[in-house]
């Protein structure tokens, strides 16, 4: 549409890769969704929170991580730019939440929250495929990050993940990167290290 503001183009680019909307669908289907700005090291839910958002990234990074009984951090997932963020189990089934999201960097988002979610399910039904390729997206991320735990070697899951987001690599946080990938800091350093050396 004519001087859409570049943040909601970004935003019908990457739906209409998933199902083109009309005209008068975008139209509807834009206006419940929210710009925000985030400084880093927001927190955007907390555990034990039942998430109410998901987020569209424009610009920016957020990690969603559990906490041990040790206070120990895990990270599950990595967002970047033109992904959708949120605790999706919390959201969907409107329970506590098990998991933080917290923004690494300033973000630029735009953010649907879930009553508006479920009146564009039925003002525009092709959201619901939509939302289901958004799911079934995180969905096989997961499961491509649980093979690399069982069946792929620590450096073999960097080496993975530096060909899949080799952008990612020197925006992210060592700490946060290394506990991503299931190994410590200083293992995280060696093989960037053995890396570079051969």
């Amino acid at each position: 549409m004519a001087n859409e503001p570049e943040i909601y183009a970004r935003l019908r680019t990457v739906v209409d890769k998933l199902v083109p909307l009309s005209n008068d669908e975008w139209a509807i289907f834009r206006t419940f969704f929210i710009q925000k700005e985030m400084d880093a090291r927001t927190m955007l839910t907390r555990k034990g929170q039942i998430e109410d958002e998901i987020y569209f990234i424009h610009s920016g990074l957020m990690r969603l991580y559990y906490t041990t009984e040790n206070d120990e951090q895990i990270t599950a997932f990595i967002f970047s730019e033109n992904l959708f963020a949120s605790c999706l189990e919390s959201f969907i089934e409107q329970i506590p939440s098990t998991q933080d999201l917290e923004t690494l960097e300033p973000c630029s988002l735009l953010v649907l929250n879930k009553t508006g979610l479920e009146q564009l399910y039925d003002l525009v039904p092709k959201t619901s495929i939509i939302m289901r390729k958004v799911m079934e997206q995180r969905f096989i991320s997961a499961q491509r990050l649980l093979s690399s735990y069982i069946l792929a070697s620590p450096q073999e899951r960097y080496e993975l993940f530096a060909r899949h987001y080799p952008a990612l690599v020197q925006r992210v946080p060592q700490y946060i990167l290394a506990s991503f990938l299931g190994i410590t800091p200083v293992s995280l350093s060696r093989i960037r290290k053995r890396i570079s050396k051969s």
